[in-house]
């Protein structure tokens, strides 16, 4: 648990989707850098939601949130690194969010069962 403490307060923001009515946390996603010095400006989120509230738009509300948050902190472009190439629903709400797919890296993710799959990544300028 300390690293996972350690972890989240490393990001630049943390956001979490909470139930309004029991507190139950959704979803949530990481803000930060994706690079460094003259690159600073171009930030990198990561998003999970809890697979039994998937389709219930709890995705669409953290990537606006991020979009938002991330002007806030001065970012000026969102990159995504490594969107799994068969996550057709990540594909499509990004794309329904705005951002623009940059090209593919072929077999850019490693599966928990050792294959590779293609990343594609996207971005969307603030």
């Amino acid at each position: 648990m300390p690293e996972a403490v350690e972890f989240f307060q490393s990001q630049s923001y943390t956001g979490v989707a909470a139930d309004t009515d029991t507190g139950e946390v959704l979803g949530l996603y990481i803000l930060h850098p994706n690079n460094v010095g003259r690159c600073g400006h171009i930030a990198n989120c990561s998003y999970a939601v809890r697979p039994d509230v998937r389709g219930r738009h709890v995705g669409s509300l953290l990537v606006a949130d991020s979009k938002e948050t991330a002007r806030e902190k001065g970012f000026r472009i969102i990159q995504f690194n490594a969107v799994v190439a068969t996550n057709a629903p990540a594909l499509a709400l990004y794309r329904k969010m705005g951002f623009s797919q940059l090209g593919t890296v072929p077999g850019g993710f490693r599966t928990k069962d050792g294959r590779y799959e293609d990343i594609i990544l996207h971005y969307i300028v603030l």
